[in-house]
């Protein structure tokens, strides 16, 4: 059987449903955060590979619309950049966003290790590390073509399982290691504080039509620009993800808005295009993902998450925690830092709200963990993979 595009898309929305509603049903999954779209791509790549194997149903899909989806979303992360946040976010966002840069190329470092001792290509190494951690889901799914192409076969469904593992080790790590904190140094006494939890729904805002249709060309323009920016690098003869133009040209417009808003784009808006981009993205993309890819890579998967957890632990313990000012805000910024770098911004979020419900509100870290972890290491993130696939990509 073979579907349209538009019955691809179609399907992948659907599965977006079923993932919400497993969501609400199953108290693990709300517990650690995991996305919809990947819960119920996952469930719908399983019982289609299971059907294939057993010969009784095969699936095609159309997936003409997947690309473009995936460039939306970057664009739309590249117009979270803005320098005046960062400069209004004053030296704490400065000092966690160079110290996040660190732990990043030791991400990357540790896993090129871990890869050639296992006698296995060091791009499986970058693959489960900083791509699948650091990037999460989306970006495991937007570079494993690429990373396929350059030797490391399977590399989606391989980097999606990271990425998922790494959301579960996130939630299991961050909030006891900061709770440790807390209690060993007494930073601050206990006592019961309510906040609103983080809603990661990219559907309850409503626009009026004028203005939406105002953001939605904004964002196809940069998307335009971005996509001709980036042939004309790849021409260069440089190995480089199509969506990185965008994320240029968007940084740039937004900045430029920052100064003179001639389009008054809102920020807020180009995220939630740039949400419901990505949630369909991602479950099309899981949906379609060959999983008997993995029979060989489970045993190096684990391997890789414990390596990282471990390291990624470390440095929130140390570093971070120091970076940060060794104080209760410090302790609820280090379970945000093991938040994003082994899953998303969201379970970053989840983590604090998890403190801040038990010991008290955390201000500075609720400003400091969504700008480093949303809208700028997704930069250097990029750069630095895209730089190790011209490396060690054949």
């Amino acid at each position: 059987m073979t579907l349209t595009s538009f019955q691809t898309v179609a399907l992948a929305a659907l599965v977006v449903y079923f993932g919400r509603y497993l969501k609400s049903k199953i108290h693990f999954i709300e517990k650690y955060n995991l996305p919809s779209p990947v819960i119920g791509g996952f469930v719908v790549a399983i019982v289609i590979s299971f059907l294939k194997s057993q010969g009784l149903f095969e699936i095609h899909f159309n997936k003409a619309f997947e690309e473009s989806l995936m460039i939306a979303f970057f664009a739309s992360v590249g117009y979270s950049a803005s320098l005046r946040l960062l400069k209004e976010g004053g030296r704490a966002v400065v000092f966690f966003l160079l110290l996040t840069i660190c732990g990043l190329i030791l991400q990357i470092l540790a896993g090129i290790g871990a890869a050639k001792m296992m006698g296995l290509h060091p791009l499986m190494g970058v693959l489960t590390g900083a791509v699948s951690l650091t990037g999460g889901p989306g970006t495991a799914l937007a570079f494993g073509p690429s990373f396929e192409a350059a030797g490391v076969e399977g590399a989606s469904a391989i980097g999606l399982t990271t990425a998922m593992g790494g959301i579960v080790l996130g939630g299991l790590v961050g909030t006891p290691l900061a709770t440790y904190l807390i209690n060993k140094r007494r930073l601050k006494e206990t006592h019961l504080h309510t906040q609103q939890q983080h809603d990661d729904s990219h559907f309850l805002k409503s626009f009026p039509g004028r203005d939406l249709l105002l953001h939605v060309l904004a964002l196809v323009f940069i998307m335009g620009i971005g996509t001709t920016l980036s042939s004309w690098i790849s021409s260069l003869q440089i190995t480089l993800p199509v969506y990185i133009g965008s994320m240029i040209i968007a940084a740039v417009v937004r900045n430029i808005e920052d100064v003179k808003p001639v389009f008054k784009i809102k920020s807020e808006w180009i995220e939630e295009i740039g949400g419901v981009a990505l949630t369909l993205f991602i479950a099309m993309a899981i949906m379609s993902l060959r999983l008997e890819e993995l029979r060989h890579a489970a045993l190096p998967i684990i391997v890789f998450l414990v390596l990282q957890a471990i390291l990624v632990a470390v440095t929130a313990i140390g570093p971070a925690f120091w970076v940060a000012g060794k104080d209760y805000e410090a302790s609820v910024m280090s379970a945000g830092y093991v938040g994003f770098m082994m899953g998303t911004t969201a379970n970053a979020m989840a983590n604090m709200s998890s403190l801040a419900q038990r010991y008290g509100p955390a201000p500075k870290a609720f400003l400091v963990i969504p700008l480093v972890g949303s809208c700028f290491i997704d930069f250097f993130n990029a750069a630095l993979v895209t730089f190790c696939l011209n490396l060690f990509g054949r």
